[in-house]
């Protein structure tokens, strides 16, 4: 079996973390279907270009969790997983 992995980032500080890193392993056996599912919701809801919830409008609030609610689905349905990673910021301890 092969995996798939789509990755961001970000590199926004935080009080404990900063250098946000975010995955979705897709199963090649479901990539079809994942990717197809996908864009078929964004273009039946006329969404162009990267989502970025820092980019949502009044308007948009519900296309974007639409496709949330989609890729939740498709989680549960164990078509991908997600992997959110942390990097600890430097020179601060805890504890």
């Amino acid at each position: 079996m092969e995996y798939l992995i789509y990755c961001d980032e970000s590199i926004k500080r935080g009080e404990l973390y900063s250098n946000f890193y975010g995955g979705a392993l897709v199963k090649s056996i479901y990539l079809n279907e994942v990717v197809n599912r996908l864009n078929r919701y964004k273009e039946e809801h006329f969404i162009t270009g990267e989502m970025k919830w820092t980019k949502v409008t009044e308007p948009y609030l519900e296309k974007y969790t639409g496709l949330i609610n989609l890729f939740f689905d498709l989680l549960a349905e164990d078509k991908l997983k997600m992997r959110v990673m942390f990097q600890p910021l430097k020179n601060q301890h805890h504890g």
